[in-house]
């Protein structure tokens, strides 16, 4: 499956599209979690949770992207008090 083509009309479910967010210079991210907006029809509808590391004043944050405005930028950040190394890995599992 190509992700676009420009001399093809395809249809609107075969498209995969792709977004990005831009983080400050220096800052970077660790793998990130998908928590899914409970009740939420679509694929997408939820947040995307990550660690972001800022390497000029070593402040590590927890940023909270709305999954379906993903470009828009985070919804939420959370300054944490002491520094997540790059590799840590978490998981969200719903209380059942």
């Amino acid at each position: 499956m190509r992700l676009y083509d420009p001399d093809k009309k395809q249809p609107e479910e075969e498209l995969i599209k792709v977004e990005y967010l831009k983080f400050p210079q220096n800052t970077f991210c660790t793998g990130a979690a998908f928590v899914a907006k409970p009740g939420s029809p679509e694929e997408d509808g939820g947040w995307i949770i990550t660690y972001v590391h800022n390497e000029d004043n070593n402040i590590s944050q927890v940023y909270i992207v709305d999954a379906q405005k993903f470009s828009d930028g985070p919804v939420a950040k959370i300054t944490l008090s002491s520094r997540v190394p790059y590799g840590f890995h978490g998981a969200f599992m719903p209380m059942r």
